[in-house]
């Protein structure tokens, strides 16, 4: 049975409602607590970022667990490969279903953290996470591309070349815009995972978000996951914004 788990990552999106990740972009931890209660009926994917992991992470994560709903572990872990490896061995060991790491950290990161994961699973006999290889960020633009990468390259041929560097490497999929999709899906098939943030419904500010799109539009240019944060934290009917999304992602779905 090990050799079987080592070998399957832990799958999602069988259930439409999957599909739907709720970034807990906050930092209080009881209002997360809060919303995770008030919103596990309708969301069954949660992701838990920066703010949360430095305040109060690893327990935030045993409690999603234990409530049945699903965790990806927002770390974006950047170092040298054998740290990498460790933090990605305890990820596992947490029981998230999907952690990223930079790409831009490389190939032997990328390996490393594919290793890390594996290696927990093996050890403890559960599900293998996700790996994920987060390209460019959503804050990016073209410009922000040529003057930190001294590059000519535009944000789609960069994004493109992280994913498949990171799909040789090992990672199970890539966090990219949902104006990247399209090329991605074109190039490295559909099994590769793509999960997009930068989603907004209808026409709103972007705030520090440049490169966005509607859940319609993202599922339809082949996301097979949405992270969406502000349009629901920011509701007055949270309930009734999720339903708004997932009617979104049914019709483009076709189901």
């Amino acid at each position: 049975m090990g050799q079987e788990k080592k070998n399957s990552p832990a799958r999602g999106g069988e259930d439409i409602r999957e599909r739907l990740i709720l970034g807990l972009d906050i930092d209080d931890i009881a209002q997360a607590y809060g919303l995770i209660d008030k919103l596990a009926p309708y969301i069954k994917y949660y992701k838990v970022g920066l703010q949360l992991i430095t305040k109060d992470g690893p327990r935030l994560a045993m409690t999603l667990k234990r409530k049945g709903l699903k965790i990806f572990y927002d770390a974006k872990f950047y170092d040298i490969p054998r740290t990498v490896y460790n933090a990605s061995y305890e990820a596992a060991r947490l029981g998230v279903n999907m952690f990223n790491v930079h790409a831009s950290g490389g190939f032997d990161m990328i390996k490393a953290a594919r290793e890390g994961a594996e290696a927990a699973s093996l050890k403890l006999q559960i599900d293998r996470p996700l790996v994920l290889a987060v390209t460019v960020l959503t804050s990016m633009s073209n410009r922000d591309i040529k003057n930190i990468y001294k590059t000519t390259w535009d944000v789609k041929k960069l994004v493109l070349n992280f994913a498949k560097t990171a799909k040789k490497a090992g990672a199970d999929g890539v966090v990219c815009s949902p104006k990247e999709v399209k090329v991605i899906r074109k190039e490295l098939g559909g099994s590769f995972k793509i999960i997009t943030p930068g989603i907004r419904l209808g026409r709103v500010a972007k705030d520090d978000q440049k490169r966005i799109m509607t859940p319609y539009d993202a599922i339809r240019a082949g996301s097979d996951y949405i992270v969406v944060a502000r349009p629901i934290l920011q509701a007055d009917d949270k309930p009734g914004i999720v339903e708004k999304i997932m009617g979104q992602i049914r019709e483009a779905a076709g189901k």
